[in-house]
């Protein structure tokens, strides 16, 4: 089994960190894992307003333990930054510039904070059903929110949308060739190729994580994987990084070249619909 141990902030590049590649209609966890993207926009002086939250991966309004989530709002921070990626080997925060959250009550990790968004990484829970999902600021506390979370939530992440965060097992990107940006290339996958895909919210791992900053595993059971309409084999799943699980698949022999749609169906519940991965002979 080969599992990709690449950094978080390695794999969020791939999934569309790179300047100018996030097409995604909201905010993205990838979109804003860059240093770069740090810089300091005012926001009135006023008590933070929640107005949704939602599963990063797709943007679902389902949430789930150990899963990045966005909470959306206005008044949010008074900042816009990101937890710097050389951070990551000390681990990431409970607090960005002041700003911190909370679900079920939990606190929960902060990896970018600014007027109108805040990613987090859901705490490790038992709860199911709405759980509240609450942020501090300076300024006070939002009116909490009350999302549903479920034991899983799973979703790939998307990059340039359509497509999948992926990589072939030689750390190159996949994706179609037209996805260019100096310094980077993406090439599609080959039928018959065994693929990395990145994706949150597929739970706990056996045996169970006890910490979300240093916690990896398989999972229990492998997902159900469909490339187009063909299904493909999933050889490992599991968590490998704060809050982003990898699942290594064979695309189909006979899987035709373009982009093909991918789902991923995990203990009865499927990611979302609309991502693609591009396959050319």
């Amino acid at each position: 089994v080969l599992v990709k141990a690449i950094s978080l902030a390695t794999a969020l590049i791939v999934a569309g960190a790179i300047p100018g590649f996030c097409q995604t209609p909201h905010r993205s966890l990838a979109s804003i894992f860059n240093s770069k993207l740090a810089f300091y926009l005012p926001a009135p002086d006023s008590t933070p307003i929640s107005t949704a939250v939602v599963n990063t991966a797709g943007g679902t309004p389902t949430i789930a333990p150990n899963t990045w989530i966005e909470i959306h709002g206005s008044n949010l921070a008074q900042t816009t930054m990101t937890w710097d990626s050389w951070n990551f080997a000390n681990g990431l925060p409970y607090a960005l510039a002041g700003v911190s959250a909370t679900v079920n009550n939990k606190p929960a990790v902060i990896l970018y904070i600014s007027p109108t968004q805040i990613n987090a990484l859901a705490p490790l829970d038992s709860a199911a059903g709405p759980v509240p999902v609450q942020v501090t600021t300076q300024y006070g506390k939002s009116t909490p929110l009350t999302p549903n979370e479920q034991v899983i939530a799973p979703g790939f992440l998307v990059g340039v949308y359509p497509y999948v965060a992926a990589l072939h097992l030689d750390y190159s990107l996949l994706g179609p060739a037209s996805l260019t940006q100096p310094g980077y290339t993406f090439t599609p996958a080959k039928p018959g190729e065994t693929v990395v895909l990145y994706a949150v919210g597929f739970g706990q791992t056996n045996p169970p994580i006890t910490d979300q900053l240093s916690g990896a595993g398989p999972l229990p059971s492998l997902p159900s994987v469909t490339i187009g309409v063909l299904p493909a084999t999933v050889t490992y799943a599991g968590l490998s990084g704060t809050g982003l699980y990898q699942l290594n698949v064979v695309v189909p022999l006979s899987a035709p070249n373009g982009d093909l749609a991918l789902s991923a169906l995990y203990n009865g519940v499927s990611t979302q619909t609309g991502v693609a991965i591009t396959v050319h002979q």
